[in-house]
């Protein structure tokens, strides 16, 4: 047992663990120092097109590094796909880090990828990102929020499933 974990530097029996990353907006300098930490830590990265290669060089030098980046129209990753890589690396003991551009919380899969994770009984976790929406409007000085002018403000997305778009334009109920 030991020479074959030796011989596939796995150990018997162990768990891996999956990081659900957000890179932020790009800038590497922005990074959570946890997700600076998952990435030296990681044994393979499974990262998406808009993640910087600034930031793929914080990772661990032997770290596999994987590219799963989709496209409008063009999925060679399916999130199917990359469900299934990601709980197979854990099972073979790795650290995973799922290395998503933002927040893994917002507009991702994030959901989808815990699902695949406690199914096979696999510990995951989520490291927050700086959204874009934040990000936007630090690098135009305006404040999303301000004291006596705006106390709220919302995030959506133009891009929604017809089944689950329908709260988001039903009217209120008449009284």
């Amino acid at each position: 047992m030991l020479k074959a974990a030796l011989e596939t530097g796995e150990m018997p029996g162990a768990r891996g663990h999956i990081s659900l990353v957000g890179a932020g907006p790009g800038a590497r300098d922005l990074l959570t120092l946890r997700a600076v930490r998952r990435l030296q830590e990681a044994d393979v990265i499974f990262h998406d097109r808009l993640v910087e290669p600034e930031v793929l060089e914080l990772a661990r030098r032997d770290a596999d590094r994987i590219y799963v980046g989709k496209e409008v129209g063009q999925h060679a990753w399916p999130q199917e796909k990359i469900d299934r890589v990601i709980t197979a690396e854990a099972l073979k003991g790795r650290r995973v880090v799922r290395l998503k551009s933002g927040d893994p919380s917002i507009f991702g899969r994030a959901a989808e990828e815990i699902a695949a994770a406690r199914a096979a009984g696999i510990e995951v976790e989520i490291v927050p990102g700086i959204t874009a929406a934040s990000a936007a409007a630090a690098s135009i000085m305006v404040p999303l929020t301000e004291r006596g002018e705006t106390d709220s403000f919302a995030v959506t997305t133009g891009v929604c499933r017809a089944a689950r778009a329908s709260w988001l334009i039903a009217a209120p109920p008449a009284s």
